[in-house]
């Protein structure tokens, strides 16, 4: 049986046992009517590492058995978002994915989706809780369900024993948002439940290491005063975590998410390569070798879907008169083609042993890169310096555009070095403010007009392949002109990027990189 998924809205409660539920039918929560209290025991045996690296995260992974809808089989819950309801506590939108299954091996649909964060360390039982829990749904006047109250009281059992027992109260919304938690937690408050960041129950169960810093960390904030190398581990931190949230979009096969992991990587990439001074340069360099391999890795898909909708968009334009022979049919054959061989490859590749250990080293980096002496320099000065050398090598590679054996490589050079300019000076945003974030811009506006001149040329070179194989013959006509177009469009995405790198030059958005 496949996976189901859904996601659940809810809001968590600290109280003790004495405490007593108000009466919730009150004009503020809209509740009308409420069902019959329904009571069921669940018991639930929570997997995670030994370091409990899932619990850190706000991840659960769970083999529940018991009553109702909400037992048997495996859970794994994986938070999405946090909403403010109420002063005191918050309610937190989690997906839950579940999957039957017996309670002695994770399901291969499950393990996958947490790999990211369990890597190569290995996934075991780490708490077994019992629930005793009593549900109540209210509803409006209409008897439209607004809000399942649910009270836990629930044992923590160790070698068979109950090592502890703590009771709490879940608000989940059932259809009338976050109004109504917001009223029923106002309600609970008022008779003594105590609010605050949602804690899942298996943190409370494991107590203080399953509440400690995520791995790979949250970034922070770094004073222009402190050491580079400390800058450096922030911008780590924030794109490393950026790559293992969108691990589950690639897996499965979200809308983007190959192309925006592999940006992550290639920022990454930039970090290292710019910012490399500060760093051990063999450690760099080897951990920039594996990332390219990522990225590259995950290159195919975006590609052949931005080369599919550009071929798709300019036939569309063509007078239906030169359209000759199965042109559309003969590009999409090709390009489909290559679509489905990019799965497999980032399939392939979110598989192997070899990506889970790159994903290890990064969290490692993370945590503390390697650096040279010169890490221990102001970040003020070091990192400004930096991403000005990035600039100037730009500047170099730019003159170079005008000499008579210009090509496509040294537009393409030129294009790695703007995106370089623009990862690094992004990643600087959190410490530089509005001049690194000046410079980003203008770089993304740069690489926009490099990427359109790009996928032109990449364009009229699978055209050329195509018209030269067999059959081609018979679509020659139409193929030409395509790549007659994609000729015309490299020409205009060429001048408008003179353009925009002469206003570039006069910006006034490189005083801050200084000297």
């Amino acid at each position: 049986m496949s996976p189901s998924s859904s996601v659940e809205v809810e809001a968590k409660f600290r109280v003790h046992p004495p405490f007593e539920i108000p009466d919730l039918l009150d004009p503020r929560t809209g509740a009308a009517s409420m069902d019959e209290p329904i009571r069921h025991e669940l018991r639930a045996v929570y997997w995670d590492t030994s370091d409990l690296r899932l619990a850190r995260e706000g991840i659960t992974l769970r083999h529940r058995d018991g009553e109702g809808e909400d037992a048997d089989g495996w859970h794994l819950k994986l938070p999405v978002g946090k909403i403010r309801v109420v002063p005191d506590a918050s309610a937190v939108s989690r997906e839950e994915v579940r999957v039957p299954g017996p309670a002695q091996t994770i399901p291969d649909e499950l393990h996958g989706l947490v790999l990211p964060w369990s890597r190569t360390a290995v996934l075991g039982p780490v708490a077994t809780l019992v629930t005793d829990r009593t549900a109540y749904l209210l509803r409006d006047a209409s008897g439209r369900p607004l809000v399942e109250l649910t009270d836990d009281l629930v044992s923590v059992v160790n070698s068979g024993h109950v090592a502890g027992r703590f009771r709490e109260i879940e608000v989940e919304d059932r259809g009338g948002g976050e109004a109504a938690i917001t009223a029923v937690g106002g309600l609970l408050r008022a008779s003594g439940a105590v609010g605050g960041e949602f804690v899942p129950k298996v943190v409370r169960a494991l107590g203080p290491q399953a509440s400690a810093e995520p791995d790979p960390p949250m970034p922070g904030k770094v004073s222009l005063d402190e050491p580079a190398r400390c800058a450096v581990r922030e911008m780590l931190r924030r794109d490393v975590r950026r790559l293992i949230a969108l691990d589950i979009s690639v897996r499965r096969d979200a809308e983007d998410a190959a192309h925006q992991m592999r940006v992550t990587a290639r920022r990454l990439r930039s970090i290292l390569k710019t910012f490399r001074p500060l760093l051990d340069s063999e450690w760099a360099g080897s951990l920039r070798a594996e990332l390219a391999w990522l990225a590259d890795s995950l290159s195919t898909t975006r590609d052949n879907e931005v080369l599919l909708d550009r071929l798709m968009r300019d036939v569309d334009a063509l007078p239906e008169d030169l359209v000759v022979g199965p042109v559309r049919a003969r590009l999409e054959q090709v390009l489909k083609g290559n679509l489905a061989t990019g799965r497999d490859s980032v399939e392939a590749t979110l598989s192997s042993e070899r990506y889970v250990v790159l994903l290890e080293r990064l969290v490692d980096a993370a945590w503390e890169p390697f650096t040279a002496p010169a890490g221990e320099r102001a970040t003020g000065k070091a990192i400004p310096r930096l991403i000005g050398k990035c600039w100037h090598g730009l500047s170099a590679d730019v003159s170079r555009l005008s000499a008579s054996d210009a090509g496509a490589h040294d537009w393409h050079q030129v294009r790695i070095d703007v995106k370089r300019l623009r990862y690094s000076c992004e990643a600087a945003i959190p410490m530089f403010g509005r001049s690194a974030e000046r410079l980003a811009k203008i770089a993304a506006g740069l690489q926009d007009s490099l990427g359109e001149n790009q996928d032109a040329v990449i364009a009229s070179d699978l055209l050329h392949t195509i018209a030269t194989s067999r059959g081609g013959s018979t679509i020659a006509f139409t193929l030409g002109l395509l790549h007659a177009r994609q000729d015309e469009q490299a020409s205009v995405a060429r001048v408008k990027f003179a353009k925009q790198w002469k206003a570039a030059t006069k910006a006034g958005s490189l005083t801050w990189l200084g000297g």
